[in-house]
């Protein structure tokens, strides 16, 4: 491994990243300017939504190696890593329902269905280098894209290359990081590949992940053009596991360790292998000026292998499904409508976890799914104002066999004809300042793994998630397109949310809640303090999100948590930062992190604390001829803040802490050669 890695940072000697240096230093601040693809839209100043785009040079703001940090920028969202490569995302109190993993959340990448029919989304199979930029869609999709209450993601992948290049990097760090990756660039076609290992903060938190892709995009008939995408991820980490508030002041830095009859996560070897591979393609047709279809097809294969305090779980994956959009335009009316289709046929096998290896078999389980939507937007252009209506129909089932009982268990489960209807109006005041008004009715089945749990159990009892968002926003620009704000403010009520408990030995099951009641204040605000026409550029930018998350109506067995603080959903978090860059060649970035105390358990007897997270980054870059090089260094948690992160909520026995990384550095290097 070392002598690869060796002649990999030779090569990154004449490999660099080409597209991140080709790019302005400055982008002048001009909302109108802003392309998204959301609800079918062009411009985020004409959307009636609260979607938040995150671009290419505002990932790169941060280490090389995830995009946790550059998310965490946007108001109403948190992704959390629990250990490397252990993520979740909550959008608005998604991550109630999703302690680990991502649920709740609709992603699509490049177009392509991401999420599994049975509801979750291995978002930790992308590497950073398949990222072009994300957009992030809060509170139910609707109309476009389905059933969901969370939120809904956008992923771009890179740009194909107009001319040949090389591109690679290499980046090292504390605890162990190590990041590097080789492009090899033609026209219409990437190859990428990428490796990223750490021995983590934590006892028992070493990640790595192996990842290789390739893309392309050709032209078909005289109107229509081709992608494909391939991503084959290898993937193993190891899951610490939570620590009560005791362990955790003692040590945070320490894994689970052994309680009665429950080994401990090292004695356990608690981890994840993954491997997963997603080809998936997309052709778009213009009919003609007025009409036009794009349409993706995709299969997904995942093989799991986890063992886990109790158990050793190997489970097998495939899906594969497909979406077909049309759109129908005309001067101020345009009509989108179509369908998707997923279908999953899921294996999986669990043993008793004798100190790491196989035990006993204890079920075996065969889970068949599909999924299915059909969808219509109109939009109506009228003068300044802009009115959308549309709607989804929305179809979800499964068929569960158990094998390992006698006699077979058999069940099925389904949710049928479910609409979703989404209204939304916006006025234009003028060019530099709009206000809208959304309004969503969201409805999230379970998911395949709420039903059939961590600890063996099933509850087809379990119900899906249904309410109705409110949401009125205003964006404005100023000072010459150089300070905008964009700000909104939403109102949900959910019935019968889906909420997590965990059983001795770490595992999660699921229940219905009652109802929650959840609103909020979320604002972005960017201002070019120097303009790139000067010789030092400053930008500044924050973001801000105050949450009031309730339980309206919640009693579970002789419990009343009515009136109580959802717990895992900071009430108050902000993030401060400045962008800097001089025309020759040196760059600087800060951020500043705060995030509340939060909730721990539905009692609310238990809270984290709060933390406050400061970044910096520092580097040069310059392009001689065809080489562009960039040299940088940068450090994470600087005020070297004890905090915990990814908390598992209603841990049993008080276990909730997952203790984060400390105080941490990083170097790394990008070269590269472009075809002139």
């Amino acid at each position: 491994m070392q002598k690869y890695l060796l002649l990999s940072f030779i090569f990154c000697f004449f490999l660099a990243d080409a597209s991140a240096q080709n790019q302005d230093t400055v982008t002048k601040v001009a909302l109108d300017s802003v392309v998204i693809h959301a609800y079918g839209s062009k411009m985020l100043m004409a959307t009636p939504a609260a979607v938040n785009k995150i671009n290419l040079k505002q990932l790169q703001y941060y280490s090389d190696g995830n995009i946790i940090q550059a998310v965490n920028a946007t108001p109403g969202v948190r992704m959390e890593e629990r250990s490397p490569g252990s993520y979740s995302l909550n959008i608005r109190g998604s991550s109630v329902r999703s302690p680990y993993g991502v649920r709740n959340v609709k992603i699509y990448y490049d177009g392509i269905p991401f999420t599994a029919p049975g509801g979750n989304s291995m978002l930790n199979m992308l590497g950073f280098y398949n990222v072009g930029a994300i957009e992030i869609i809060k509170g139910a999709g609707s109309s476009l894209y389905g059933a969901g209450t969370g939120g809904v993601v956008l992923f771009d992948a890179p740009p194909v290359a107009k001319k040949m290049q090389l591109n690679g990097g290499f980046s090292a760090g504390s605890y162990g990081a190590l990041n590097y990756h080789l492009q090899l660039k033609l026209p219409k076609h990437n190859f990428s590949y990428e490796e990223t290992s750490v021995d983590g903060y934590r006892q028992h938190t070493e990640m790595k992940r192996k990842l290789a892709s390739y893309q392309t995009q050709l032209s078909t008939f005289a109107k229509g053009s081709l992608k494909v995408h391939f991503i084959y991820s290898d993937l193993n980490y190891q899951t610490p596991g939570a620590l009560t508030l005791a362990e955790y002041q003692a040590n945070p830095r320490q894994a689970r360790p052994a309680v009665g009859a429950n080994q401990g996560a090292v004695a356990a070897n608690a981890s994840i292998h993954q491997q997963a591979a997603l080809l998936g393609i997309t052709h778009q047709y213009s009919f003609s000026p007025k009409l036009n279809n794009t349409t993706s097809l995709y299969g997904f294969y995942n093989e799991t292998a986890n063992p886990a305090i109790q158990n050793y779980e190997l489970k097998k994956e495939p899906h594969w499904g497909g979406r077909t959009n049309f759109v129908y335009g005309l001067k101020n009316l345009a009509i989108n409508f179509g369908a998707e289709l997923q279908s999953g046929d899921f294996s999986s096998k669990t043993y008793r976890n004798i100190q790491g290896n196989k035990g006993s078999q204890v079920t075996d389980d065969e889970l068949d799914l599909l999924q299915w939507m059909a969808f219509a937007q109109v939009n109506w252009q009228m003068q300044r104002w802009l009115f959308t209506a549309g709607a989804s129909i929305n179809q979800f089932s499964l068929d569960f066999l158990r094998s390992s009982e006698i006699p077979n268990i058999q069940a099925s489960k389904s949710f049928k004809g479910q609409l979703q209807p989404r209204f939304a109006a916006l006025y234009k005041i003028d060019d530099q300042i709009a206000t809208y008004i959304n309004v969503t009715k969201g409805f999230s089945p379970p998911a395949s793994s709420e039903v059939f749990a961590d600890n063996n159990s099933y509850n087809l009892a379990l119900q899906a998630e249904t309410g109705w968002n409110v949401e009125p926003g205003v964006r404005w620009n100023l000072l010459e397109n150089r300070l905008f704000l964009d700000a909104s403010y939403f109102h949900t009520l959910l019935s019968n949310s889906i909420v997590t408990r965990r059983d001795a030995a770490g595992a999660n099951y699921y229940i219905n809640a009652g109802r929650t009641k959840q609103q909020g204040i979320e604002a972005s605000l960017s201002y070019q303090l120097i303009t790139k026409e000067q010789p030092l550029s400053v930008l500044l930018q924050g973001a801000y999100a105050w949450h009031h998350f309730k339980y309206k109506d919640f009693v579970q067995l002789n419990e009343d948590f009515s009136g109580n603080q959802l717990p895992g959903v900071a009430p108050r978090s902000y993030t401060i930062m400045a962008d800097i860059n001089h025309k020759s060649g040196f760059f600087a970035f800060t951020s500043l992190n705060h995030n509340a105390k939060i909730a721990l358990n539905d009692a609310n007897t238990q809270y984290a604390d709060d933390f406050q997270l400061l970044t910096a980054k520092l580097g040069y870059q310059k392009q001689m001829k065809n080489i562009p090089f960039q040299l940088f260094v940068g450090a994470d948690n600087l005020l070297n803040q004890t905090y915990s992160l990814g908390n598992d909520i209603n841990g049993f026995g008080g276990r909730y802490y997952n203790g984060a990384t400390g105080r941490s550095f990083y170097v790394g290097l990008k070269l590269g050669w472009v075809k002139r």
